[in-house]
């Protein structure tokens, strides 16, 4: 066989049906750039049919078309060029999603006398490979982005547990309970910069403009939560009245830690400021850089991601008020499961905002709810 090619030794039919049968598509193009075959592989890559493509030059049939610029280029360099082979990878919309392609261009030469003929175009699908290497890329990114919020709870964590300390000592010093909005202010910074360590690329926009609606909403459910704060105590008083029938009043305005009222209007107004700046340190904190990529990672994976990562948070959230009073980490939690749902609800951290705002101010400053005890 003089050295031949098993390929070159086949009968011109078998070579018809072997580019016949072909998935991938196989086009062949004279030097005067006329298609001259167009297989079913060709056909169902570009939905195109044989019928409609063969006898027509590649910028009738492939110009016309959007998103094979790429395509059209490489195959007319190669009937520009033909002496080197020419290839290009494209993207192209099909039917079932995008089809990722490998396009490769070579010269067509007579047997026996080596006379050019036309250009061999081969086109592979390669969507499976590089589905395979897309999902394989995003599970180590998973993988990493779990270590990394594994790192930032354990690190917001630790620096609150060394700081419990001073906190408490800050509190005993009558400094106005300033240990807490210490602490938070410095968690939120750790939170921010792991967060954004964790995913670098991520938009805040959406977290910081909601929907009036979740406005709204979150507004109505404050209320309603309140209403239901009254209601309680009004039970408990009632209960808990002397025989003589005298109760504790209902509201209680805001009070120092060992109960004492507050009367300076300078102090209260103070207390309310200090209280109203730790509120967007912890909804921050607990939020943006727990719950919602607790979220993600967990979407997928288990189900009700969404309510898992809010009990996750709460109970960090209910963690981080340990130092004040059992009674108090306890009271933090129906309300946190509250704004954890509105930030799953809403996607923006304001109405977690907005409601945490509401409940907490009116249950310190207005309702006295813990009164006698640290204050939040």
């Amino acid at each position: 066989m003089n050295g031949s090619s098993p390929l070159q030794v086949l009968p011109t039919a078998m070579t018809e049906d072997i580019v016949a049968s072909s998935r991938d598509g196989i086009v062949t193009i004279d030097p005067k750039g006329r298609v001259t075959t167009f297989n079913a592989g060709a056909e169902a890559i570009f939905g195109l049919q044989a019928t409609d493509v063969v006898g027509r030059t590649v910028a009738e049939v492939f110009l016309p078309i959007e998103g094979l610029d790429d395509f059209t280029d490489c195959v007319l360099e190669a009937i520009r060029q033909p002496e080197r082979p020419h290839v290009a990878n494209i993207s192209l919309d099909g039917p079932d999603g995008v089809l990722h392609l490998s396009v490769r261009a070579v010269l067509l030469r007579r047997k026996g006398s080596g006379d050019r003929i036309g250009v061999l175009v081969t086109i592979s699908d390669e969507s499976e490979r590089v589905e395979l290497l897309e999902r394989t890329a995003r599970r180590e990114v998973e993988r990493a982005a779990t270590g990394r919020f594994i790192v930032a709870i354990l690190t917001i964590f630790s620096v609150f547990t060394l700081m419990l300390e001073p906190m408490q000592r800050l509190a005993r010093e009558r400094f106005f309970d300033l240990g807490p909005v210490i602490a938070l202010l410095t968690l939120v910074v750790i939170a921010f910069l792991i967060n954004r360590w964790i995913t670098p690329s991520s938009q805040t926009v959406g977290l910081i403009r909601p929907k009036r609606r979740d406005v709204v909403e979150a507004v109505v459910w404050s209320v309603g939560f309140c209403v239901a704060m009254t209601v309680f105590k009004y039970v408990l008083l009632s209960l808990a009245a002397t025989s003589d029938g005298a109760q504790r009043p209902l509201f209680s305005f805001f009070v120092l830690d060992d109960g004492t009222k507050v009367d300076s209007v300078e102090l209260y107004a103070l207390g309310l400021g200090i209280y109203l700046l730790s509120v967007l340190f912890q909804q921050f904190a607990v939020r943006c850089a727990i719950q919602a990529p607790l979220q993600s990672f967990l979407t997928g994976v288990v189900g009700y991601a969404g309510w898992i990562a809010n009990g996750i948070a709460t109970l960090l959230f209910a963690v981080l008020h340990a130092h004040l009073n059992p009674l108090v980490s306890l009271a933090v939690i129906l309300p946190s499961l509250l704004w954890g749902w509105l930030f799953m609800r809403s996607g923006s951290i304001v109405p977690p905002i907005i409601s945490h705002t509401i409940i907490g101010v009116y249950a310190i400053f207005v309702l006295g709810i813990f009164a006698g005890l640290d204050q939040v």
